[in-house]
């Protein structure tokens, strides 16, 4: 793990601190985010929920390996080219990023039910519609690619939002708590328009790029965070029977009287006498049900049934 301390960063220029600082607090968020999506990989089992945790995947290989690969080429090593070479990368990684950008639409209109093809236009119009516009502004140093990217990300933020606060008052069921709503739209629109001071006249100041990675990161971080968490729960969470449970994870009959048992809090005797059958042919059935559902001991087999179930239906 990376550490620093405040005598380190006094030996370095202040720009070269500040990148440091916004490497160190990137790769604290990337941690955090894929932390939380994989945590609750066996809870959030809807149908979309995968597009999310794909598209953090997306965007931090193209953060790395298309942003602060450049940077940290431009700002800490002394080759030729170097300003050439680091568009390369971001160009490179760019495909990364539509891609991501791609899959958050698609996921928001998943969890709105609706056709992704028309948000797809939408988006598409929205980015020419900006592109023109920056071009009458002369914002025009930004490479190509990066002016398509920047202008895609703006045109989705904004119609995601549109769809989200729209969603709360047309969808059969709201997506997101009323207390997320707010949150996560706000993020929504950071996660786009962070990309404007790259694409006006403001990208050559030094400090730019330094604050616009942490951002870039934070704001993709913490939008994907606050719908895992406040994401309804009959959404996020669709219940399996106890049949579909015991065929899931292909637990006999026997060990399924087994199961009961453990979540019911009893002990390994009182199990066997209740059955009738040996303490030891408990404990054999007991080791065979953690094998089949993945867990250690009697605490995880509970958390992993209550998780997967309803409490009426065990």
């Amino acid at each position: 793990m990376m550490t620093l301390d405040l005598a380190t960063l006094s030996l370095l220029p202040l720009h070269s601190a500040l990148l440091l600082l916004g490497f160190v607090l990137c790769l604290s968020l990337t941690a955090g985010g894929l932390l939380v999506v994989f945590r609750f990989r066996q809870t959030r089992r809807s149908p979309h929920f995968h597009l999310l945790q794909v598209f953090l995947i997306l965007l931090y290989v193209y953060g790395y390996y298309g942003l602060w690969s450049g940077i940290a080429l431009a700002g800490f090593m002394e080759i030729d080219n170097v300003e050439r070479v680091a568009r390369l990368l971001a160009q490179m990684g760019a495909p990364f990023y539509l891609v991501a950008l791609s899959l958050l639409l698609r996921w928001t209109a998943r969890v709105h039910e609706r056709a992704a093809g028309p948000l797809f236009a939408l988006a598409a119009a929205g980015s020419g519609v900006l592109l023109v516009l920056l071009q009458a502004l002369g914002w025009t140093d930004a490479d190509i690619v990066q002016r398509l990217g920047g202008a895609f990300a703006v045109a989705v933020s904004g119609l995601q939002t549109l769809v989200f606060v729209q969603g709360r008052q047309r969808a059969p069921a709201p997506v997101v708590t009323p207390q997320g709503l707010p949150w996560l739209c706000s993020l929504l629109l950071l996660a786009g328009l962070i990309h404007l001071p790259a694409l006006s006249p403001l990208r050559p100041l030094p400090y730019v790029d330094a604050l616009f990675l942490p951002v870039f990161f934070f704001a993709n971080t913490a939008l994907v965070v606050v719908y895992t968490y406040q994401a309804p729960e009959a959404l996020m969470q669709p219940r399996l029977t106890l049949d579909a449970f015991l065929l899931k994870y292909g637990i006999s009959r026997r060990e399924a009287d087994i199961l009961r048992g453990i979540y019911a809090g009893k002990t390994n005797q009182e199990i066997a006498s209740e059955l009738f059958i040996s303490l030891q042919t408990v404990k054999d059935h007991s080791s065979r049900l953690y094998q089949k559902t993945h867990v250690k001991n009697r605490a995880q087999l509970s958390t992993l049934i209550r998780e997967s179930q309803s409490v009426g239906e065990v």
